[in-house]
């Protein structure tokens, strides 16, 4: 019999890859035995973006609690632990960003995503953090643009064509209807890869994008500031979304500019980036869904993200709820 780990190939809706050891699949396969085992690849199936932004703003307005994570870099690395708990799920996920990754051909981001029952402690599902975590940034920022006033139009200008770039794309060019996308990123075949994908062009210069864009996307890992406050056009939307240190993507003329900032948690703000000095007024989200306070704009507007657990979570039972429908239908 070969290696256990080698015989069984879990796919959502799938089947065993090996009939020999079908009393060993469980998860997606029978559901009765273990967790929903997702793939990357299932992930990006399954996802609903606008499902997901309401799964988002649900869990912010609901009965949360996200103790503070655990972070720590080592060398040019970085990685946490974040928890969230719901009445009826908790989630864990591990994370951690590799700058060496992408010379790899590998993700910039990697990492390991649970959701457990609430009661029981069962593990409920499985999933790389890679894509969920790409997904629950990309929608938590297309949550925050509503909230700053954002309904849609306009040109995009999205700096950096990584992985998280593609992500908020893919939401938001679902929720939302643009005029014309603008892509800009030092290496010049990624930028023309992911404007042509999403019918944009490439910006002559990071200049021309920050001065013709009404809604700007920061997904960098630059130390220096990519978005400059003085050639921002008034009512500009940005999202900055570039952690954690020594990224940074914002100069304090867009802070200035902006009055208030969204941010997702103040703390991790704060903690993790250099975007926003400790002057500056903040407003969470959380606290923006609930009610409890507001973010008077400015002349642009702001959200600046370093990611949070409760985005996590939200993520993770999107994933069950869908997994599970579609185990159903199937």
């Amino acid at each position: 019999m070969p290696a256990l780990g080698l015989a069984i190939k879990i796919r959502l809706g799938g089947e065993c890859a090996n009939w020999s050891t079908m009393f060993l699949c469980r998860g997606v396969f029978t559901g009765l035995w273990g967790p929903i085992v997702l793939s990357g690849e299932d992930v990006d199936r399954i996802v609903d973006p606008r499902g997901l932004v309401e799964t988002i703003e649900r869990i912010l307005a609901s009965d949360v609690l996200v103790p503070p994570r655990a972070s720590s870099t080592y060398g040019d690395k970085w990685v946490g632990v974040m928890l969230a708990f719901s009445p009826n799920y908790f989630v864990s996920k591990i994370v951690g960003t590799f700058p060496g990754n992408p010379e790899r051909g590998l993700p910039y981001v990697r990492g390991l995503l649970a959701l457990f029952d609430a009661d029981t402690g069962d593990v409920l599902l499985v999933a790389p953090a890679e894509q969920p975590t790409g997904w629950r940034t990309a929608a938590a920022s297309a949550l925050a643009l509503r909230v700053l006033g954002y309904r849609g139009g306009g040109v995009w200008g999205v700096i950096g064509a990584g992985v998280q770039a593609g992500y908020h794309l893919r939401v938001l060019s679902s929720l939302y209807k643009f005029d014309k996308l603008l892509v800009y990123d030092v290496v010049m075949k990624r930028a023309e890869a992911l404007a042509e994908k999403y019918g944009g062009s490439v910006a002559e210069s990071l200049e021309e994008l920050l001065k013709e864009s009404n809604v700007i996307v920061a997904a960098t890992t630059s130390r220096t500031p990519v978005v400059k406050g003085k050639l921002l056009r008034e009512g500009a939307f940005v999202v900055s979304i570039g952690a954690p240190k020594p990224v940074r993507e914002l100069d304090e003329d867009v802070i200035r500019r902006a009055r208030c900032v969204l941010v997702d948690t103040r703390e991790g703000v704060f903690s993790e980036s250099e975007d926003v000095p400790s002057w500056a007024k903040t407003v969470e989200l959380q606290e923006a869904i609930r009610g409890e306070a507001t973010c008077e704009p400015g002349e642009v507007r702001v959200y600046k993200s370093v990611g949070m657990a409760a985005f996590d979570l939200a993520v993770a039972v999107h994933l069950y709820e869908r997994a599970r429908q579609e185990r159903g239908s199937s």
